[in-house]
């Protein structure tokens, strides 16, 4: 539904952004220095070529395919003397370096290597966790669908934002899953990805500006930017 008829999801995230940018100006009526409304800056940029959905349903595609291959390559490795025990557990934790961090990712490896029977929990968790990014990078679609990133720039983004990103995506995507009332989840899902984006990240300059805005990355948690402004 995503990439075949994506309006009522990119629809339910502009309105889900208006609403958000409403309850901020609520919030810190009166006050100056407020950043400006999201939706507004958002809305300026054209979303809906079929060429966009073409290549972004190209790109689900191929990430999916990269997937399978790498489930495979593990399977197989895994089925190897000596090294295949050692596959999973190792993958465990490469895979969460970049959100947890090198000691937690390292000691999650380590339980799964020395806690017997853990390859089928190994094969569910990696499954969840790349399954997680996937629904994580559909969920912003509305987004990156407008603000063209090139590819290494998208990869930046995500990696700037991924301890965030996983937390949320790992919360969302067992609700997902179950039957019936998973599209409902992926509903509450997509619009809380505006609160998400807003929390993340600035809204975008005017069409025709996107290098000033690309070059930034760095995500401040706004409670850290709380506790500078009110030391200046």
């Amino acid at each position: 539904m995503r990439y075949l008829y994506p309006k009522p999801l990119d629809s339910l995230f502009i309105e889900s952004l208006r609403n958000v940018d409403t309850k901020y100006l609520k919030k810190h009526q009166g006050e100056q220095n407020l950043r400006a409304s999201y939706a507004p800056a958002l809305e300026k940029y054209q979303y809906g070529h079929d060429t966009v959905y073409l290549n972004e349903m190209f790109q689900y595609l191929k990430r999916t395919w990269n997937q399978i291959k790498i489930a495979l390559l593990l399977y197989f490795l895994s089925l190897l003397p000596y090294v295949g025990k050692i596959v999973y557990p190792a993958a465990s934790a490469y895979a969460l370096i970049n959100s947890l961090g090198y000691f937690p990712a390292i000691t999650v490896g380590v339980f799964m290597y020395i806690i017997p029977g853990t390859k089928p929990f190994a094969i569910i968790f990696l499954e969840t966790l790349y399954s997680s990014r996937a629904m994580m990078r559909e969920l912003l679609e509305p987004y990156f669908g407008r603000i063209h990133f090139d590819s290494n720039e998208r990869r930046k983004w995500f990696r700037e934002r991924e301890g965030i990103l996983f937390g949320f995506s790992i919360g969302f995507y067992p609700l997902v899953r179950i039957p019936l009332l998973g599209m409902l989840f992926y509903g509450v899902a997509q619009s809380a990805t505006a609160l998400l984006l807003v929390k993340t990240s600035e809204p975008p300059p005017p069409p025709g500006l996107e290098s000033t805005y690309k070059i930034d990355y760095h995500y401040v948690d706004t409670r850290i930017k709380k506790k500078q402004q009110k030391n200046e």
